[in-house]
């Protein structure tokens, strides 16, 4: 076998056999995706997470979670605040019914805004601490991101005093 053949045969194997776990794994960006391992045993169903009070999308409290669509957005009842759910920017998430060494995270964008000053930003929170931040803080408002639904499609924010 030629060598250069052999040589890249043997870094693809070592990468391989790194892991999730190994340094070479850490050391890549946030949007790798998982290593799977091997596919849940069909015997055991995964168990959904409890779902918080969530409130349709329109117009929501402080202190109250919200579940929003890609393009919707809801305002907080009490300030001039509008909050919209922009789009799903990545997904490493473990696939459903994959176990994996790594769960993997989500990362959507939100565009805040106060309509009566004219301000405007936008964030970008994540599903875990790794990546980021999970939470933003805007006009006295916080919204900190719950879930992402499996297809990235919704998020379920609350939102609160800053």
């Amino acid at each position: 076998m030629d060598p250069k053949k052999l040589l890249v045969v043997l870094c693809a194997l070592v990468g391989l056999a790194c892991g999730a776990g190994s340094s070479a794994a850490r050391e890549q960006p946030a949007a790798v995706q998982p290593t799977l391992v091997q596919p849940a045993p069909s015997h055991q169903q995964p168990q959904p997470a409890p779902k918080p009070q969530e409130k349709p999308q329109g117009t929501v409290e402080l202190g109250e979670t919200v579940v929003l669509k890609a393009g919707e957005t809801t305002e907080v009842a009490s300030k001039d605040v509008s909050i919209r759910f922009a789009r799903l920017v990545s997904d490493s998430r473990c696939a459903e019914g994959m176990v994996c060494v790594w769960e993997g995270e989500a990362v959507v964008e939100l565009t805040l805004a106060e309509p009566g000053r004219g301000e405007r930003t936008t964030a970008e929170v994540a599903s875990t601490a790794r990546g980021g931040r999970q939470s933003v803080e805007f006009a006295a408002c916080r919204v900190d991101l719950v879930a992402v639904s499996s297809g990235g499609d919704q998020v379920t924010l609350r939102v609160s005093k800053a």
